[in-house]
């Protein structure tokens, strides 16, 4: 990340960009060493905040965070249970006052919130992939994430055309009792992609509706419009074992459609989320360690760090940065 800030950050940002990222690094040390659980979500969520600075400076349109703030607010429903009755405000940018959240949430997403938003604790933790089946075992429901078998890209070089098949195992849909039209439609793959036959015995192959063009017949100089079209519906995972990355789609329920955020953005709420509480509650950060959510909370706090750095660092880069093998 430092070389990306120092060779593509445009200089009259840079400066700020490589503060941030020091801060960034400090607060993630502060954050992962061990005998610190008390302040882990804390720490861990300045040292994000600080990477979503250095990375919207790097590769956003904004010039400076100065006087920026967070761009989220943790409230409580009528129940004032923690977790389960817990909401985050998101506020929009304004000509006045960058808001943190939504500036990451514009680079991510190509488009900034439309007005104030709110999202679910109880909806945005099952997103997480990591200790997934954690959550699953602690709130009685399925799991909803179904593994990618393998993603390849097609280029048609008399068409001078390219686009991206998806395949998944038939086994993972029916051990979670998912139908192949709720695969689509939960997915958010429905509106650009079909099932086609799969050349593949035991896959299901799912196809792009919609062809990238490829003028030149060099399908390397076209791929990343291909990708950037399905990039928020693919969840990832950062491994030190082949093949380095691991890709799943999540299927959400029509009902938190509303609360379905790309993957780095719903890591980043429910970190402020408990870094919110770790500070202003703290004993309530431990009585959450000790309730039925607790082994995925912990999971969550000890787990996710490293996994954040990784995809913030490929998202930095522009290119899959992924964890070394122990040679």
């Amino acid at each position: 990340m430092r070389q990306t800030v120092e060779k593509e950050c445009p200089r009259l940002r840079r400066d700020e960009a490589l503060a941030t990222l020091e801060q960034a690094e400090d607060f993630y040390v502060m954050g992962t060493e061990r005998g610190t659980e008390a302040a882990q979500p804390l720490a861990l969520y300045y040292s994000y905040m600080n990477l979503l600075k250095t990375f919207c400076l790097t590769r956003g349109a904004r010039s400076t965070f100065d006087q920026a703030q967070h761009g989220l607010k943790e409230r409580l429903r009528a129940g004032r249970r923690e977790l389960v009755d817990a909401y985050l405000v998101a506020d929009q940018t304004t000509a006045a006052r960058a808001q943190n959240f939504d500036e990451l949430y514009g680079l991510l997403t190509g488009t900034h919130l439309a007005g104030q938003a709110n999202y679910d604790l109880p909806a945005l933790l099952p997103q997480i992939l990591p200790g997934h089946r954690l959550w699953a075992q602690a709130s009685g429901k399925v799991e909803r994430f179904i593994a990618i078998h393998d993603l390849q890209f097609w280029h048609d070089a008399t068409a001078h055309t390219l686009w991206l098949r998806i395949y998944l195992q038939a086994d993972d849909l029916s051990r979670l009792n998912v139908s192949h039209t709720r695969l689509l439609a939960e997915s958010g793959l429905g509106a650009t992609f079909r099932e086609v036959q799969s050349d593949v015995p035991r896959q299901i192959c799912l196809e792009q509706t919609a062809t990238q063009p490829c003028p030149n017949n060099y399908p390397a100089d076209h791929i990343h419009h291909v990708v950037e079209t399905v990039r928020p519906s693919l969840w990832t995972t950062v491994s030190s074992i082949p093949p380095y990355r691991r890709y799943y789609l999540y299927l959400c329920p029509p009902a938190e459609l509303p609360h379905r955020l790309p993957q780095l953005l719903s890591m980043y709420a429910v970190t402020f989320y408990l870094g919110s509480i770790t500070r202003y509650r703290p004993h309530h950060f431990d009585a959450l360690l000790q309730g039925a959510f607790g082994p995925r909370v912990r999971d969550f706090v000890t787990g996710q760090p490293l996994q954040f750095l990784y995809l913030m660092a490929s998202e930095m880069a522009r290119r899959d940065v992924a964890k070394p093998s122990i040679l």
